[in-house]
């Protein structure tokens, strides 16, 4: 890294109509039925929206509990990731997409009940 130039590994999502019909109940839940105050609508956005609706209240309690243990999982997993390319550790955080994802896919589960 030079001393003016910063050289940063990131992680974006392509396409957030692709993250709509992903994981459409917690898109659901999160941004139209739980608020729409976030621009941005990626898997990074979603795994942070899922753990914050839940303890901010902004989601009905009863879908709150039963998301709250997967979303704290969540939350790990997208700071390890954020964690990884601070670090410049592609590699961690590609191997650690596959688990968000995976993730995300147990809560939108989960979310297809409310």
């Amino acid at each position: 890294m030079g001393k003016v130039l910063q050289i940063r590994v990131s992680a974006w999502t392509y396409s957030e109509d692709e993250v709509k019909k992903t994981w459409p109940n917690l898109w659901r839940l999160m941004w139209e039925d739980g608020g729409d105050a976030i621009r941005s609508k990626g898997v990074m956005e979603l795994a942070k929206a899922v753990h914050d609706a839940g303890r901010a209240g902004l989601i009905p309690e009863d879908a709150a509990a039963a998301l709250k243990e997967k979303a704290a999982e969540v939350e790990v997993i997208r700071l390890k990731i954020e964690k990884a390319l601070n670090d410049r550790e592609p590699k961690v955080a590609d191997s650690l997409s596959y688990e968000i994802e995976d993730c995300l896919d147990a809560l939108e589960d989960i979310a297809d009940k409310f």
